[in-house]
């Protein structure tokens, strides 16, 4: 059975919980064979799966968000809603990572850094790398010497949650913005009461962003399942009227502070890509 968190001499434990679908054997093997040789210990958490969904479940959903949507979007939305429910009923900071994330060969110093500081109750930080500018300051809330990871604060960020930390306030906070259906990593990262900050060198990173699996389109979400798409054109308009607000105050948050780039990532530190090839 998959132990829950990660231990640190001295110190009380960091959970690490990996959303996955039941019948997924060969990504979970990958991920135990990840934490084991990391010295992490995890849980798996159950996805919500997206054959459950029926057409009228599917539209329900569709209404309350301006672009297409998909079954496997709802699934995951529902899952990481899932997942935001166990932190903030355990009370524990937790690491909330995909099935598909692939680790650091140095990500337990990153974990080490992180939970050993006294950070606020809306302070979230996204481990994950993405093929995607941010909006992010200029200046690193920390750094740590020895790993030589820091901690940037993020203003727009529009893709990734493959892998990130979030404290059972948050995670509660979370649920409550979230009782209406939308594209969870879009929505998640733009909450005004949010502080979210990027580590970098990111110690996680999906593998179709790696080597020879590169995906140069993040933003295609292919399916052969049907699309659903908001019924009323006006809620349609609204809601993307709203995203847009979304974004223009986070970019005057942002004004004189910040700078537009990539995510650094050191490749060479991600050397159990390699296991996942035949995934």
């Amino acid at each position: 059975m998959e132990r829950y968190g990660y231990h640190l001499p001295g110190k009380t434990f960091l959970n690490i919980l990996i959303i996955s679908r039941k019948s997924e054997n060969e990504r979970r093997r990958f991920q135990s064979q990840q934490m084991a040789r990391l010295g992490l210990t995890y849980r798996f958490l159950d996805a919500f799966e997206a054959s459950h969904l029926s057409p009228e479940d599917c539209q329900k959903a569709a209404n309350n968000w301006p672009s297409p949507t998909l079954r496997q979007d709802i699934a995951c939305f529902t899952s990481h809603r899932m997942a935001w429910k166990v932190v903030a009923e355990r009370n524990e900071q937790t690491i909330i990572l995909e099935d598909d994330a692939v680790l650091s060969t140095d990500i337990v110093e990153v974990i080490k850094t992180i939970r050993a500081r006294d950070d606020a109750w809306n302070c979230v930080y996204d481990l994950e790398f993405v093929p995607l500018p941010h909006i992010m300051a200029k200046s690193p809330l920390w750094m740590n010497d020895d790993s030589g990871h820091k901690a940037t604060r993020v203003f727009q960020n529009r893709l990734g949650l493959a892998g990130y930390v979030i404290g059972p306030q948050a995670a509660a906070r979370m649920l409550e913005d979230t009782k209406d259906y939308a594209l969870v990593d879009a929505h998640f990262w733009h909450r005004s009461w949010m502080a979210a900050f990027q580590i970098e060198p990111a110690p996680v990173v999906q593998l179709r962003f790696l080597g020879d699996s590169a995906d140069s389109a993040p933003f295609v979400r292919a399916s052969e399942d049907d699309t659903f798409r908001p019924k009323s054109k006006l809620r349609k308009h609204f809601m993307r009227l709203r995203l847009e607000f979304i974004k223009a105050r986070n970019l005057v948050k942002a004004h004189l502070r910040s700078e537009r780039r990539q995510i650094d990532m050191d490749t060479a530190k991600f050397s159990f890509a390699s296991d996942y090839d035949h995934l």
